[in-house]
């Protein structure tokens, strides 16, 4: 099978798209089998889907102030989740394989980075050695680890970017509802993207006796989100394509101040990500042939805080701020608000 080159991170913004892009020749991890192809991948991967669901728990607000009555914003906003040392790497362990093995008889594991990891040459890289039988050591493929995109050669930091535009719309009871949306966005035999999202933040002052002349916003929000994405990974195989969804939830108590043109806010609360991936199609291999043989999901959560300022200028609106988090994420935006 062909070394085939798949679209790991698809961001979709109104005005264009990101894309990062890293070979994987999936031909050679399915010869030892779907099993350890499932845990290789997922432990090469891994950081680009926990980083999507962060981003996507981001950029959901500017101010714990809810619209008025039929106040409404459209806000565009990216995202760059940082990348943690800790996830630039992964230990690749000969127990945890059946038919994949270092090829350095002496090493029983060794270090190797992900896809956000650095880009290594070949003589860094572990080498790898695929047995179709892991018993007959007679006929095997060695090859080296697959290398990181390595981004921090190129940006001041490592970091999944993500991209979203978003309507909030100010309902009774001082309470906004927020929307992001992306219909299907079909590129023929490359891939399919779609997003969805629902965010709800609720004035809390109105119910607290006392707090009505605080001279500061308190909200609620609680907010989810789902990108879905498909690539197509062999023109004459229009079967064999892979699918992965990532989504991002969030629940957070909101404090703002608003200073003329300036408003701080700040969040605190909980955060979590969870993300699925899937091989789909019919793939020969020398043992035979495998058929939808991929399939690994994702998952993290815990505590949130973040703090930022906006300012706004008439109708237009700058944002940004910054969120400590698994992944913390820095998030910078611009819209137009009408209260």
């Amino acid at each position: 099978m062909k070394s085939i080159q798949i679209i790991t991170l698809i961001s979709v913004v109104m005005l264009g798209s990101f894309t990062a892009k890293a070979q994987i020749d999936f031909g050679t991890y399915l010869e030892a089998g779907a099993e350890d192809a499932n845990r290789i991948l997922q432990s090469y991967m891994e950081p680009a889907f926990l980083g999507i669901g962060y981003g996507l728990n981001s950029g959901w607000y500017n101010t714990a102030k809810p619209h008025k009555l039929f106040g409404f914003d459209i806000t565009a906003t990216g995202t760059m989740a940082l990348i943690p040392s800790s996830a630039e790497f992964y230990t690749f362990n000969n127990n945890s394989y059946s038919n994949v093995q270092l090829a350095d008889g002496s090493l029983t594991t060794a270090r190797a980075p992900t896809i956000f990891g650095p880009n290594l040459p070949a003589d860094e890289l572990p080498l790898l050695e695929y047995f179709e039988d892991r018993a007959n050591t007679d006929e095997s493929i060695t090859l080296s680890a697959p290398t990181g995109l390595g981004i921090e050669e190129d940006l001041p930091f490592n970091a999944v970017p993500t991209a979203m535009v978003q309507v909030g719309i100010g309902i009774v009871k001082n309470t906004d509802i927020k929307i992001r949306f992306v219909p299907t966005i079909e590129s023929t035999n490359e891939f399919e993207y779609s997003m969805l999202g629902i965010g709800v933040m609720h004035d809390l002052k109105q119910w607290i006796p006392g707090f009505k002349q605080l001279p500061i916003d308190i909200s609620g929000f609680v907010g989810w989100s789902r990108v879905n994405t498909k690539i197509f990974l062999d023109d004459e195989a229009p079967d064999q394509f892979s699918e992965f969804s990532t989504n991002g939830f969030t629940l957070q108590g909101l404090v703002s101040k608003q200073l003329s043109i300036l408003t701080v806010f700040g969040g605190l609360g909980f955060a979590s990500t969870s993300s699925s991936f899937d091989l789909r199609g019919t793939y020969n291999v020398e043992g035979g042939t495998l058929t939808d043989p991929v399939s690994f999901n994702f998952s993290s959560g815990g505590p949130r805080a973040n703090l930022g300022f906006r300012l706004k200028l008439l109708v237009l609106t700058l944002h940004a701020d910054y969120a400590i988090q698994k992944y913390n994420t820095l998030t910078v935006g611009a819209g137009i608000s009408i209260r």
